[in-house]
C-alpha cells in the first residue's frame, strides 16, 4: 500500500478525537485512496460521500479501483490546512472496501457531488468508518522542519 503520511514524532502533533475526525471528513469531499494493485501500490485522488457508517466512492466501472479494492484493505487520506487556526490536519480511514450492491437504498439516498453521463456504468465502493485516526500538526512547525 502507498505510504501514509503519519506525522513524525518530533513535530508538534495532537491526535484528533473521533468527533473531530468525523467533522473533518464531513467538511471535505476529496481524499487520496491508497490500495494495492497487480502492478504495485497506488494512491489516487477520489471524491467521496459520507454516511453515518461509511464513506462511499462512486466510480465508473472502467476505473481500476472498482476492480482492485473490493474485499481488500485500503486507506483514505484526507488532509489539508485548517485555515482558521493555521494547523495542518490529516484524517485516515482504513478498512476493507466492498461493493455497495447489497446497500442499494443507502446508495440511492446518498448525494454524490459528481455525475456520470448516461450510458456510463458506475459502481459504488464502501469503506466502513471503523478505523479512523486523525492528527493535527502546527503548520508553522512543519515549514520550519523542512
Amino acid at each position: 500500500m502507498p505510504t501514509i503520511h503519519r506525522p513524525e514524532s518530533r513535530q508538534q502533533v495532537r491526535r484528533l478525537s473521533a468527533r473531530e475526525c468525523r467533522a473533518w471528513l464531513a467538511s471535505h469531499r476529496e481524499g487520496r485512496l491508497g490500495y494495492q494493485t497487480g502492478r504495485g501500490p497506488r494512491s489516487v485522488v477520489v471524491r467521496y460521500a459520507i454516511t453515518d457508517e461509511q464513506i462511499m466512492f462512486r466510480l465508473p466501472d472502467y476505473n481500476d479501483i472498482v476492480h482492485y479494492v473490493p474485499g481488500e484493505r485500503v486507506t483514505l487520506e484526507v488532509e489539508g490546512l485548517h485555515a482558521a487556526v493555521g494547523d495542518f490536519d490529516t484524517v485516515l480511514v482504513t478498512g476493507e472496501a466492498r461493493l455497495a450492491a447489497h446497500h442499494a437504498s443507502v446508495v440511492q439516498a446518498t448525494q454524490f457531488e459528481e455525475h456520470w453521463p448516461a450510458g456510463v456504468a458506475t459502481s459504488v465502493i464502501c469503506l466502513p468508518m471503523t478505523e479512523v485516526e486523525g492528527f493535527e500538526r502546527n503548520a508553522v512547525a512543519l515549514v520550519g522542519a523542512r
